[in-house]
């Protein structure tokens, strides 16, 4: 389910840099609030498209079992590489993350997002972050516009902005962006099986169902394979790596829970994908996971499989929002301690999606070992978020 200058998506932080930045905030304030006024405007007020209908009222009637209907069960199911294409849907992300290996042996994490919210206006917001492991030191950067500044494809996308550019055509993708000094600029082939996510209890691969939130179609290509470089110091550093894409759209309200996601390559070649869902009140939304391996392909997780429990926060000293950095997470196949490579991976979006968010690359111990990205959403509007003092 969504970044900085030290340190992803779905995140850079803009930090306060002395006075000459505070009459920058000033200046901006205006047209930020008008921003921020449109954005909440295509949340709330999202218009139901004839692919993604919003959530149903009625009770659906029982088939001949007497089981009653999904409601996922009366959208089209989900259709590649068609849909990989934008939507009419009130939201919808694509989104890349991964951990990039240089010859030198150094290593570089990033994130990379483009939102669009349909609404009485179509917005378009990209985020980048980009994370030196040697230092820990982050760079990030965001842009929004009216409208959808993409090429017309026949199937994929190509979203150009600000000089940036995020396309896909079919399995090659192409990522390429410009932010705070330093550049990423990546082409990306995926050989495997797409993993169509699914509740476990559902009949309908590529959808889940939030309940009174909305309904959100949803896949991932968790192993692309990445070539390009990096720009950074001066420096053209030729990079590799195993990207995760994730595609998610629908007519559901992202402002009304919050969530806890982990992307994660296992050491013994298993993907596995975790979404933690809460409301205002704490209260879980959707516990789902995938588990996708090359003997069994994607196998959905049940959410008495999983138990995901915070083990220790950090506190941003811009914001002050505590996240749940540390996890213990249990599955079918053992137990796992999931500990951020930088704990300092907070991307304060206001100007762009209205909210702040946590998202950087992680460590994985236990019954396997491996790496891979978390996502902590909503803790800066819901109380009972976990890891809230």
């Amino acid at each position: 389910m969504k970044t900085d200058d030290k340190g992803k998506g779905y995140y850079g932080r803009y930090r306060r840099r002395g006075s000459s930045r505070r009459k920058g905030w000033r200046a901006y304030v205006a047209p930020l609030f008008a921003v921020v006024a449109v954005l909440v405007a295509g949340l709330y007020f999202t218009r139901e498209s004839d692919r993604e209908p919003g959530p149903a009222t009625a009770r659906l009637p029982a088939d001949a079992a007497g089981k009653p209907l999904e409601r996922t069960a009366a959208l089209p199911p989900l259709n590649l590489p068609a849909d990989d294409a934008p939507h009419a849907s009130g939201m919808e992300w694509w989104y890349y993350n991964g951990i990039l290996d240089a010859k030198t042996g150094n290593r570089y994490a990033f994130h990379v997002a483009v939102f669009v919210a349909n609404g009485l206006v179509k917005h378009t917001v990209m985020h980048v972050a980009l994370t030196d492991l040697q230092t820990g030191r982050r760079f990030s950067g965001q842009s929004r516009t009216g409208g959808l500044p993409a090429k017309s494809t026949g199937s994929g996308f190509d979203f150009r902005q600000d000089g940036w550019q995020v396309a896909a055509d079919g399995n090659a993708h192409v990522v390429r962006a410009e932010f705070e000094g330093v550049s990423l600029s990546l082409k990306l082939n995926d050989a495997g099986p797409v993993v169509a996510h699914r509740a476990a209890d559902s009949a309908t691969p590529g959808i889940l169902d939030f309940g009174k939130s909305g309904i959100s179609y949803y896949y991932s290509r968790p192993r692309m394979a990445a070539q390009g470089e990096i720009q950074l110091a001066g420096r053209q550093i030729p990079v590799s790596g195993a990207v995760w894409f994730d595609h998610q759209w629908g007519d559901f309200d992202v402002l009304s829970f919050g969530w806890n996601w982990f992307a994660l390559h296992l050491a013994d070649g298993s993907d596995v994908m975790l979404y933690d869902l809460f409301d205002a009140e704490g209260r879980k939304v959707l516990t789902s996971g995938t588990v996708s391996t090359a003997a069994k392909g994607a196998v959905p997780l049940k959410a008495s499989e999983i138990e995901l429990t915070p083990v220790a926060r950090w506190t941003s000293p811009d914001t002050k929002i505590s996240y749940a950095v540390e996890w213990k997470v249990k599955l079918p196949s053992g137990t796992y301690d999931i500990k951020p490579f930088v704990e300092d991976s907070e991307f304060e979006a206001q100007q762009t999606t209205a909210n702040i968010y946590w998202e950087g690359p992680v460590k994985v111990t236990g019954a396997s070992e491996g790496e891979g990205f978390m996502e902590l959403s909503g803790y800066d509007r819901l109380a009972a978020a976990p890891g809230r003092k």
